[in-house]
């Protein structure tokens, strides 16, 4: 049942709060939570990588131990973790917890993370992505710190706990000039930024690391020449240049910034390249969080469920998978009952538009968020024969399937099918 902030006053009264999910959708519950001034004692987290870090200058603290210790007088815990909500509400039912006494659940107070994709364009042309395997592409572009001021405060208007924004969803943040003037705008208004980027731009970090970015997300998909395979178009040189580059730059100007480097694990890239990025992680202090790829855009997986032609640059993406596609398509199709992840999602492109969510690429609900109200765009999306039909393929359920896959153990490679 949603909440507002009384609610939560009431339900918090004056325990300690802990947030169990130190990344970015713990980390967005945090700062809403601050704009309302509500101070949290630190973040739990299960993995054992971010035990003794900080995260917007809280500890991370192990949600196991937290758990044996939990004083039902003393603590409250919000779970905020996304894919892992459920497990860890399990975990906390497990212990005799009750929900809204000694838990609350962050899509309780919101369920919805915005996603504005302030470049409609990428350097890049990655054969697992729509910008290297799709055609008939929407317009190119970008959007103006003046559009994006208006739609942060339809929001911020429309969600009391609007927590984060990603600035991307399929184009490079980094090539609109615009970007360390939205962060600013973001920043004023209390709410987390964060942008992935494959980190092949030439220019511009300065700027954003000086513009204080909470959160910057690496895209890579191997090391050395395995790395261009993949993240095609890209050079290995300038990547490697530029990881150093953003630490030296973070130590400078920043040194709050969490950096994150998304490992996308692919037949070629396991092994000693597995082994070498995830030390040259460590070397620079970055947060190294390895997951298998799988075939981007959903757009491209519902074609081939379909019997329809795939480009050559996709079925090249399919033959690289750990986990091969029928075997994803199967075991998602398991788990067609269970609740959308994506309903989550309100992509928001750079001209205004919106996305059915953010797994998909041409599929739009509305061609102007501006004159839409928010419950209207949501109400359009559940009641459509576009999710009904997501779900009966189970696709809803895809890219869940891969991330909780368990392929890389000590750096070797072991099959996923």
């Amino acid at each position: 049942m949603k909440k507002n902030i009384k609610d939560l006053r009431d339900i918090i009264a004056h325990k300690q709060v802990y947030i169990w999910g130190a990344m970015i959708v713990g980390q967005g519950t945090c700062r809403a939570l601050e704009r309302y001034n509500i101070k949290i004692t630190a973040f739990l987290d299960s993995s054992k990588s971010l035990h003794g870090k900080t995260a917007l200058g809280y500890p991370i603290l192990s949600a196991q131990k937290a758990i044996k210790e939990y004083s039902v007088y003393e603590q409250i815990i919000i779970i905020s973790s996304g894919h892992y909500d459920l497990e860890i509400e399990k975990t906390c039912v497990d212990a005799g917890l009750i929900k809204d006494t000694h838990y609350v659940m962050s899509y309780d107070l919101n369920d919805i993370d915005p996603s504005i994709d302030i470049s409609g364009a990428c350097n890049l042309k990655c054969i697992s992505c729509p910008h290297g395997n799709m055609n008939n592409h929407p317009p190119i572009g970008f959007m103006s710190s003046d559009v994006y001021q208006l739609i942060l405060n339809k929001l911020l208007k429309e969600l009391p706990f609007l927590g984060s924004i990603q600035l991307y969803t399929w184009g490079e943040p980094l090539l609109n000039k615009d970007l360390p003037e939205i962060i600013r705008i973001t920043k004023e208004a209390k709410v987390l930024t964060a942008i992935s980027s494959n980190l092949n731009v030439r220019d511009g970090y300065k700027e954003v690391v000086e513009a204080k970015l909470d959160w910057f997300k690496i895209s890579a998909s191997g090391y050395g020449k395995s790395y261009e395979i993949t993240h095609t178009g890209g050079k290995w040189t300038r990547f490697l240049n530029n990881l150093h580059r953003l630490a030296e730059l973070r130590k400078r100007y920043h040194p709050e910034m969490q950096v994150i480097l998304n490992y996308h694990l692919y037949k070629h890239n396991c092994g000693d390249d597995y082994i070498k990025m995830k030390n040259l992680c460590e070397e620079l202090d970055f947060i190294f969080r390895p997951s298998p790829a799988y075939l981007y855009p959903l757009d491209n997986v519902w074609n081939y469920i379909d019997n329809k032609d795939l480009s050559k640059n996709a079925q090249k993406t399919m033959d690289l998978l750990l986990m091969g596609l029928d075997k994803g398509i199967e075991k998602a199709l398991m788990l067609k009952e269970n609740r959308c992840p994506e309903e989550r999602c309100l992509p928001i492109t750079w001209d205004k538009k919106v996305r059915f969510c953010g797994v998909y690429y041409k599929p739009f609900i509305t061609n102007n968020f501006l004159s839409t109200p928010l419950e209207e765009i949501l109400q359009t999306r559940i009641t459509s024969n576009f999710c009904k039909q997501c779900k009966e393929k189970g696709l809803h359920q895809f890219t869940g399937v891969y991330l909780a896959e368990k392929i890389i153990s000590m750096g070797e490679q072991r099959s996923a099918s």
